[in-house]
């Protein structure tokens, strides 16, 4: 552990903050037996939403050629898409919509362009498409390409990939984190399948309706689906710069599958995605949130269950590309329940990564140790921080007994934890010192710069000295994410409008952060 010293809170002498142990060797008494653990809110109810928070939704139906099948789950797809756009907080003023004939080639293209304008630095967004896709061939022995098939079809109405990743450029440079699902396949004729739209045998007992594959065909060459019996967003969006960290895909099916439009109910990728995402979805590693690949494992069960006992189909499989650990939203988590379904809890450095994935990578932070070994008894910790913006700076560490997770800075000696872009902040400072205590081991500190301050107090109630603490177990982790990745006064009236009138210094919830390791170690 580290003993920490500060240089009086009345007198200003150095003295020893006895009788508290932190992280790195037990566990508080204070902070096991706080009885307000247990009912602690977690994060964000449903109810909240935020200002920073987009959503576009291009659902289209029908399309112009009367020869392009009908999916008529599309329209369900819309009302399926604005719940998920409502559980990742986003506001139903800042909720936009594409329908059918408005979804032309030009009219998708309109719709990214305008919200690219509506959107400021450090705003989510949720973009969201169903409807058909279809592959056609690139030149001789190039392969194919994947495009989503817009209301009028032809040129215009057919947009790649490589489309779609410029035309989100300008979203993806603004913003903070850019969620992107493609409820639609992209396998091209799949003649041998024709049009297979029947109605399944079990229809009236599980109130399940008729199947239409989500493609059209456009070149035999690339129609060659391998899920009937007998779909790279993310790599385009890698060449226009984006980084992977702040942009997640999630497509219905592999690039050489056909995903399916159940017409009472919708996509089958839409209904169960926004399923697991509202109640269904587990916290399988006990991390205290649900992540998207959480999220996906849901789903996919879903849809292996729903065409198990399909005579013609088998399960497509949902892609996820990007960050698959991103949280769409706060909420309390569901732990995991059904046997087998959980893997070992995360430890204290995962804790922390996960906050740390959340970061906005556009956004550099740097932290440089004094030294990345200390010797127990002897030696302080002691770092430097570096920002490319303003910001507030926060220290969190996980120690080796994965017990608790500790705010160190800021803390009751110490507030001021504003730093301004290119200035170097030293860590801890002379009036509170952490010094290497034991036992031996590994700690891990991970250092956010966020645009906007955050709010502490629901912590204040675990202190350990002057530092705030949070149990590593799923609540307190949750707790300490929520708090975290929210801007302290996101929920106030400036922060929740949505005319794009906002000050990042106050509502921004996006931040910067870095990680790094020391050891403890013996004197030699």
């Amino acid at each position: 552990m580290f003993n920490r010293s500060r240089r009086g809170l009345a007198s200003r002498s150095v003295s020893a903050l006895l009788g508290v142990c932190l992280v790195w060797g037990c566990l508080p008494q204070a902070i096991a037996q706080d009885p307000s653990a247990v009912d602690a809110p977690v994060g964000p109810s449903t109810g909240v939403v935020k200002g920073n928070r987009h959503a576009l939704i291009i659902s289209i139906s029908r399309y112009a050629n009367p020869a392009t099948s009908a999916l008529p789950g599309a329209r369900i797809d819309k009302d399926s898409a604005t719940q998920i756009a409502h559980a990742m907080q986003i506001p139903r003023a800042n909720i936009y919509y594409v329908l059918d004939e408005r979804a032309t080639g030009d009219g998708i293209r309109q719709a990214l362009r305008d919200l690219t304008g509506r959107v400021k630095d450090g705003d989510h967004v949720y973009v969201h498409y169903s409807g058909h896709g279809t592959r056609s061939a690139i030149g001789q022995g190039d392969g194919c390409v994947e495009a989503l098939l817009a209301y009028d079809e032809g040129e215009k109405g057919r947009l790649t990939n490589q489309e779609m990743a410029q035309l989100l450029k300008g979203i993806t440079s603004k913003t903070d984190k850019v969620f992107v699902m493609i409820d639609a396949c992209h396998s091209g004729g799949v003649v041998q399948a024709a049009s297979v739209v029947r109605t399944r045998s079990v229809v009236d007992e599980m109130e399940e309706g008729v199947l239409r594959p989500r493609f059209t065909g456009i070149s035999a060459e690339c129609a060659r689906p391998v899920n009937i019996k007998t779909r790279a967003l993310l790599g385009e969006t890698a060449a226009q710069g984006v980084q992977q960290t702040d942009i997640i895909h999630l497509s219905a099916s592999r690039h050489n599958e056909i995903s399916f439009d159940d017409d009472r109910r919708g996509g089958l990728a839409t209904q169960f995605v926004r399923d697991c995402m509202l109640r269904d979805a587990e916290d399988l590693d006990q991390s205290g949130a649900i992540t998207m690949e959480e999220i996906r494992q849901c789903a996919q069960e879903k849809i292996v269950r729903r065409l198990a006992k399909d005579p013609n189909f088998k399960a497509h499989n949902l892609v996820l590309n990007g960050n698959a650990n991103f949280v769409p939203s706060w909420t309390t988590a569901r732990p995991a329940t059904k046997p087998g379904s959980s893997v070992a809890p995360i430890s204290g450095e995962q804790a922390l990564r996960q906050m740390y994935e959340q970061r906005d990578a556009k956004r550099n932070v740097a932290v440089t140790l004094a030294k990345n070994e200390l010797m127990i008894g002897q030696d302080a910790l002691d770092l430097t921080v570096h920002s490319d913006r303003d910001g507030y700076v926060y220290l969190a560490l996980a120690g080796s007994d994965n017990a608790s997770l500790y705010l160190l800075f800021p803390n009751a000696l110490d507030q001021n934890n504003q730093i301004k872009a290119g200035e170097v902040m030293r860590l801890p400072r002379q009036h509170w010192r952490v010094k290497a205590s034991g036992p031996m081991g590994t700690d891990h500190l991970l250092v956010l710069v966020t645009d906007a301050p955050r709010q502490l107090e629901p912590l204040a109630a675990r202190k350990v000295g002057p530092f705030m603490a949070s149990l590593n177990d799923p609540l307190g982790r949750a707790q300490l994410g929520a708090l975290m990745t929210a801007a302290k006064d996101s929920a106030s009236a400036a922060c929740l409008a949505t005319d794009g009138v906002r000050d990042a210094a106050v509502c921004s919830d996006a931040y910067g952060a870095a990680m790094t390791s020391l050891k403890e170690v013996q004197p030699r």
